[in-house]
């Protein structure tokens, strides 16, 4: 290992990782909105991240310099997805420490699938941000493909004119989440899902951590299209804001979701643009979005139309390690 301490984080770790996260965000020019320690402490206890066996970090002179984590799925189908999420200080970026960052995610990486689901297919994915070459180059080398392009885009709320919303579609109405719809919320997250790329079904505990439950969650701003009658979630857009500026507020549409059997009937635009207008009217300055460069809505030009403009890149970068197994293929049972 590279000269330093090398140890597993800790939860008391927070406001130094956050600092350092800070530091290299500002440095690789992501434009992410820095969370703080708060929201590094939400990342540390998420589930799937197991801080003695599946984080390390590099520490000179009291500071971190360097740190990786591994985040497994719960559930796992034929092929299981590792997260992993790193950063190194931009003084501290030496090929030598990057490969041990990188030796260091594999072998975890597999370890802990070994653990928990062996006999699968094991992925390895992080994403970079188009400042990120330094890291890019590096997977690059360690054999990881490019797998996936995300566009960041963004709508100045202030500045752009109302986009004019459509008649909600007869016999729907839009409601502000609740609680009471959490439940089938994420039911119907799994079903719209079950699916795309990279998606893995979530528990009721990974759901609250990371998208109802969490401290960014704006349930004010988040909206669900229901069948008036039966109250079937047809449609939603869920919402976060990971900045306390009162002056250039940023809603961030995290989440969104159309029943497949819906798709084409104007659901989808007339929640996203009854969000934007309620945006606008609870003070917010900047809409923003990460959407998946092969997506309909984005290939097809939707968000252009609504006013969005492309102002950063991300790659998920993908490796399977030669050193898990693969799933036994089965044979269908022929149909009825």
């Amino acid at each position: 290992m590279a000269e330093g301490r090398w140890r597993p984080l800790a939860l008391t770790d927070a406001p130094p990782v956050a600092a350092l996260i800070a530091l290299c965000e500002a440095a690789d020019g992501t434009g992410a909105a820095v969370r703080g320690a708060e929201g590094v402490h939400e990342d540390l206890i998420a589930p799937g991240l197991d801080l003695n066996g599946g984080t390390t970090s590099l520490w000179r002179g009291g500071a971190p310099v360097a740190y990786a984590t591994t985040r497994t799925q719960e559930h796992a189908g034929p092929v299981h997805r590792l997260a992993l999420d790193i950063a190194v200080h931009p003084a501290h970026r030496t090929p030598s420490t990057v490969r041990q960052i990188l030796r260091w995610c594999g072998d975890t990486g597999v370890r802990r699938h070994r653990e928990l689901h062996d006999g699968t297919l094991l992925e390895l994915h992080v994403c970079t941000h188009h400042g990120q070459a330094w890291l890019a180059e590096a997977l690059d080398t360690a054999g990881y493909r490019r797998e996936r392009s995300h566009w960041g885009m963004r709508l100045d709320l202030g500045a752009q004119r109302p986009v004019c919303a459509p008649a909600v579609p007869i016999g729907t109405e839009i409601v502000s989440f609740d609680d009471a719809f959490d439940a089938r919320l994420l039911a119907a997250r799994n079903l719209i899902f079950a699916d795309h790329w990279g998606s893995a079904p979530m528990t009721a505990r990974t759901w609250r951590h990371t998208i109802t439950g969490g401290p960014y969650f704006r349930p004010a701003s988040s909206f669900l299209l229901l069948s008036q009658h039966e109250r079937e979630i047809l449609c939603y857009l869920l919402c976060t804001e990971l900045t306390d500026s009162p002056t250039d507020r940023e809603l961030y549409l995290a989440n969104a979701g159309t029943q497949p059997a819906l798709h084409g009937r104007g659901l989808y635009r007339a929640v996203f643009t009854h969000t934007l207008a309620r945006a606008r009217e609870q003070g917010y300055r900047w809409a923003v979005l990460d959407v998946d460069s092969t997506n309909p809505m984005a290939a097809g030009g939707f968000y252009e139309r609504m006013g969005l403009r492309r102002f950063r890149t991300w790659t998920t970068h993908v490796h399977a390690p030669s050193t898990t197994t693969p799933p036994t293929r089965r044979k269908r049972a022929p149909s009825p």
